[in-house]
């Protein structure tokens, strides 16, 4: 149909659409609108990441024929000759509307002489079709559609998840296998009322959960009654069950209770501590010699500890972690004190409609936010020792920053991994235009950790072109040339180097010229573009190609293989070019640097 709207007039083309939205099941026409509130299956493919293929998944879900006449396209190899093709389909229905409709979605391709079916996207496509259980299709399905709609988090999403349906969310499956389980069955229209009854009660039980947090962690110390008849509790008095984690743990745990004199400690911790439920922690307590306790309110209550353990204390630990979650409690009570459920877009019909006509000329492309922030998993604990040291509130950041790299939105990614993704476009894509663009003002040895993706680059035809300051220091040039021109060994007539620096009044600049006295203005954009518009990518944003900016600073940007922003981005990369052409520098001059400031052609 997308192919096709230029043909027909506005009102058969809404009505089309609209039939077509009932048809699929993305709306529940039965309700008293025009259209009917936004489905289940559509509130997903409103919030899902690549529309396009849930949307393939859906049509395969809930035509049978489309499923039968894909399976046996798909059982004839090569593309199939029009009249072999004719042969396969049943009525005219076939014929005039599923064919031209596989075609919309991209799972065939229909031509006077053949037909050629998208043989992975059908494949995908017919192997998700009733997937998994319906049950947790839906819980799937509402993870992710809250996690969107109301900006939340995994966990609070999941536990939204679990009030609304009555049952354990489980975990996550993929949204392809959501929709090709549920798309078949009847549209149950998304409820707002009863996801905001869901979202109250989950907030009362943050609260109270909150309430406990604060409890256990600044509650008053009793003097637990000491068995003192029982000896040192060691490693042979304990025999836990192979659920439990180890005896050190237990041993660990007890020696907690003791050194902290805790009547009450919070359960999710002890199964924690022992990776273990709830009941066989409490068994395995109650069989350590001399330990007397109870199961009660999501906390475990000590009577009677024994006087003297073998095992570590780890009471701040015990401490830190209630502080660090009653911290993240608190934040998910904030988020639900106001819920809105605000699916994306006013109109969900034309919002659906309108992704489907952009995929095609990348209107609609991959788009992150990028970003830089300190990073505990990537960096390594080594590293995040050196950092946090004997800090408390470092230790307390760390954690944090490891919650928030764990649970951040989908639409976020590193500006590693963007910078990565720009380059391999290169290399895994058959580009026409083979130019990459790089526009930073201070550089380091990150050049290096990019050498092979450049030298690959280079060895497939890519031509570099690097702008950057001009008046750089002498040791800075030499960096430059260290870690990028070393890197390189063979094409190197394909890397262009110019540079930027103006002065707000031009005078000619001797070596007596004190620069500091001077109106200096230069490359101060960070910016990275591949490829043509039509084909390439961009990545432009605050951080400058050095380590700070890849792994330390907190840094924010933009990439994306939007069309019409990779082509202002080369336009733009593209004047700085043009008007930089005066001081382009040869790969001769930077072998050998002399001890002073380069000064632009302009005013030496």
């Amino acid at each position: 149909m997308a192919a096709t709207n230029e043909e027909r007039d506005l009102e058969t083309l809404v009505s089309l659409h609209r039939r077509l939205l009932v048809d699929l099941g993305l709306v529940d026409a039965e309700q008293e609108s025009e259209t009917g509130p936004v489905s289940e299956v559509g509130a997903l493919v409103l919030c899902g990441e690549d529309p396009r293929s849930l949307l393939q998944t859906l049509a395969v879900a809930r035509w049978r024929s489309a499923r039968r006449l894909l399976r046996e396209c798909l059982a004839i190899d090569g593309e199939l000759p029009r009249e072999e093709y004719d042969g396969l389909l049943r009525d005219d229905w076939e014929e005039t509307v599923l064919t031209p409709l596989l075609g919309s979605f991209r799972l065939l391709t229909a031509y006077p002489t053949g037909v050629d079916v998208a043989g992975p996207d059908a494949r995908a496509a017919l192997d998700a079709y009733d997937a998994t259980s319906t049950d947790v299709a839906r819980a799937s399905l509402y993870r992710r559609v809250l996690s969107s709609a109301m900006n939340l988090d995994a966990a609070t999403a999941a536990d939204v998840t679990g009030e609304l349906l009555g049952a354990e969310p489980g975990t996550e499956i993929d949204p392809a296998d959501v929709i090709g389980t549920l798309g078949e069955g009847y549209p149950r229209a998304i409820d707002r009322d009863a996801i905001l009854e869901a979202v109250n009660e989950v907030q009362v039980e943050y609260e109270q959960a909150a309430r406990r947090y604060r409890r256990l962690a600044t509650g008053d110390v009793s003097v637990l009654e000491r068995a003192d008849e029982v000896p040192r509790v060691k490693s042979e008095d304990i025999d836990p069950p192979s659920t439990v984690a180890s005896v050190d743990a237990v041993l660990d745990l007890v020696a907690t209770i003791t050194d902290g004199d805790l009547g009450l400690i919070d359960a999710g911790y002890v199964t924690d501590a022992l990776d273990a439920e709830p009941y066989d922690c409490y068994r395995v307590l109650n069989d350590v010699p001399g330990l007397e306790c109870e199961l009660a309110d999501e906390t475990v209550e000590v009577a009677r500890v024994p006087s003297d353990v073998a095992g570590t204390s780890r009471h701040d630990e015990y401490v830190e972690y209630l502080l660090d979650r009653h911290a993240t409690i608190s934040q998910r009570i904030d988020v639900l004190s106001d819920p809105e459920f605000e699916l994306e877009g006013r109109h969900a019909d034309a919002n659906l409609v309108d992704r489907l006509d952009r995929l095609r000329d990348r209107q609609v492309a991959p788009t992150y936010f990028a970003y830089t922030l300190i990073d505990p998993e990537s960096l390594g604990e080594e590293v995040m020792d050196d950092y946090a040291g004997d800090s408390r509130g470092l230790r307390r950041e760390r954690a944090r920053l490891r919650r928030w790299h764990e649970d951040r939105p989908s639409g976020l990614r590193s500006y590693t991994a963007m910078t990565d993704r720009l380059f391999s476009l290169g290399l895994e894509e058959d580009l026409d235009h083979r130019v990459l663009r790089i526009m930073t003002p201070f550089d380091d040895d990150t050049f290096s950790e990019y050498a092979a993706q450049l030298r690959r680059l280079l060895e497939h035809g890519f031509e570099l072109r690097l702008l950057t300051r001009h008046t750089k220091a002498p040791w800075e040039w030499r960096r430059l040339r260290d870690n990028l021109l070393a890197q390189l060994e063979s094409n190197r007539e394909n890397v262009r180097i110019r540079t930027y620096s103006r002065f707000k009044t031009q005078q000619r600049i001797t070596r007596d010229t004190d620069l500091r006295d001077l109106s200096e203005v230069g490359i101060h954009g960070k910016l990275h573009v591949i490829g043509a518009p039509d084909e390439g990518a961009a990545l432009l944003g605050s951080a400058n190609f050095m380590e700070n900016s890849y792994h330390w600073n907190p840094e924010c940007g933009v990439y994306t293989e939007q069309s019409a922003f990779v082509d202002s981005a080369t336009e733009f990369f593209d004047i700085v070019w043009d008007i930089a052409e005066a001081d382009q520098l040869s790969l001769e001059r930077l072998q050998e640097i002399p001890e002073r400031r380069f000064i632009p052609s302009y005013y030496s």
